[in-house]
C-alpha cells in the first residue's frame, strides 16, 4: 500500500508499504479520505519527521477484512475515533475512554490501509459518504460540537472565536447555524475570507484591531457572552479571555505550549469559567450527525482535495495557511449507501 511519511522540515514521501494485518478484534479499513490537520504540523516541520511512521489521525473507509469482530462486518463503512482506553482503570470502567490513564492513540490514516480496534470504528449511516464521514464524524465537526455543547450557546449569545483554522471554522459553523451572533479574529486573510463565508457577523485582524474592543464595540461594553481559544498562537488565550463579559465562559481548544496570563485580573475577579475541551467522544456522534441531517453544511469549509500521491503538495497548502480543511482523497471514493 502506499502512506505519506514526513522525512523532516517539511519534506513529505509517499512510500510502499505492506498492508497491515488485523489483530484479534481489529478491522482492515481500505482508506477512502482522510484530513490534515493542525496538531501534525509541528511533526511536519520537525527535523526528524515522522521517524517513518504513517501520520493521520481523521480518516474513514470501507471494511475489508475482520478478525474476531462482533458487530463491525466487511462492507461496512466507517470512520474512527482514534482514542484507545485500557478498559480497566478508573475512567475507563465509567465509559470515559478518551480520559483513560492509559490511553493509546491510533494513527496511519494517511494511507491506503488501516487495521483499528473494533471499539474505534464509528459506523457510518447510510446517507453519509467516506468524505462526509471523515468531516462529520471527525474533527471538523465532533470537535467543535463536544465544545459548544461543553459551553452551551444558544440564539442569544454574542461569541468570539480566536483562530480561524479548521477547529475555529468549525466552530463558527456550528454557532452560525444554531444562530449565535459571532466575531472572529484570525492574522491570516485567506482565512478571514473563510470566517466571513460561514457566517461572522464580524471578523477582524489581531494584528490591527483587539477582537476584546471589537467584542465590547458590539454589545454596549460588556465583552461576548462565551469565547473559544481555537489557536496555537499563545496570544489567543488572551484575546479569549479579555474579550468575554463577567461571568462569561471561555473554552479552550487551541494546542499550544506555556502561556503567561494574569488569573486575578483576568479570570477570578470576573468569575470567568475556564474550561478545556478536547475531540469528541462516541456519545457526542447521534448529536453531530442529526446537526449534519438538519442542514448543517460541512463542504464549504473543505478548500483543497488532493489525491495520496500529492500529499508533499497537499501539506505545504495547509501549513501556509491558505486553505480551509484539506482532504486526501483516494481513487474510486465509496458512493453514498
Amino acid at each position: 500500500m502506499l502512506g505519506v511519511v514526513f522525512t523532516g522540515n517539511e519534506k513529505v514521501d509517499v512510500r510502499e508499504s505492506p498492508e497491515p494485518d488485523p489483530k484479534p478484534g481489529e478491522a482492515l479499513i481500505r482508506v477512502r479520505a482522510s484530513a490534515l490537520c493542525g496538531t501534525e504540523l509541528p511533526m511536519y516541520r520537525s527535523p526528524e519527521g515522522s521517524r517513518g511512521a504513517i501520520p493521520g489521525h481523521e480518516m474513514a473507509g470501507d471494511v475489508v477484512a475482520v478478525n474476531e469482530t462482533r458487530a463491525i462486518q466487511v462492507g461496512d463503512r466507517v470512520s474512527v475515533h482514534i482514542m484507545v482506553g485500557c478498559g480497566r482503570c478508573h475512567f475507563c470502567l465509567r465509559g470515559d475512554t478518551k480520559h483513560c490513564l492509559n490511553i493509546g492513540f491510533i494513527l496511519g490514516g494517511h494511507a491506503e490501509y488501516l487495521a483499528a480496534p473494533e471499539a474505534c470504528c464509528i459506523p457510518l449511516p447510510e446517507d453519509l459518504d467516506c468524505e462526509h464521514g471523515v468531516l462529520v464524524v471527525g474533527d471538523l465537526v465532533g470537535t467543535p460540537y463536544r465544545a459548544v455543547t461543553r459551553v452551551g450557546v444558544s440564539a442569544l449569545d454574542t461569541v468570539a472565536v480566536c483562530g480561524c483554522g479548521p477547529i475555529g471554522l468549525g466552530v463558527l459553523n456550528i454557532l452560525h447555524f444554531l444562530g449565535a451572533r459571532t466575531i472572529a479574529s484570525e492574522v491570516v486573510p485567506y482565512r478571514r475570507a473563510l470566517a466571513e463565508k460561514v457566517g461572522a457577523a464580524r471578523v477582524v485582524d489581531p494584528t490591527q484591531e483587539s477582537i476584546a474592543e471589537a467584542a465590547r464595540s458590539i454589545t454596549g461594553g460588556l465583552g461576548a457572552d462565551i469565547a473559544f481559544d481555537c489557536s496555537a498562537r499563545q496570544e489567543t488565550l488572551t484575546d479569549a479571555l479579555e474579550s468575554v463579559r463577567s461571568q462569561g465562559k471561555v473554552a479552550v481548544m487551541g494546542e499550544k505550549g506555556d502561556c503567561h496570563i494574569a488569573p486575578g485580573r483576568q479570570i477570578m475577579y470576573r468569575e470567568i469559567t475556564v474550561i478545556g475541551s478536547l475531540y469528541f467522544d462516541r456519545s457526542d456522534v447521534p448529536g453531530m450527525l442529526d446537526l449534519y441531517r438538519r442542514g448543517l453544511p460541512v463542504d464549504p469549509l473543505v478548500t483543497h482535495r488532493f489525491p495520496i500521491q500529492r500529499a508533499a503538495e497537499a501539506f505545504a497548502t495547509f501549513a501556509s495557511g491558505e486553505s480551509g480543511k484539506v482532504l486526501i482523497v483516494h481513487s474510486d471514493l465509496s458512493s453514498v449507501g
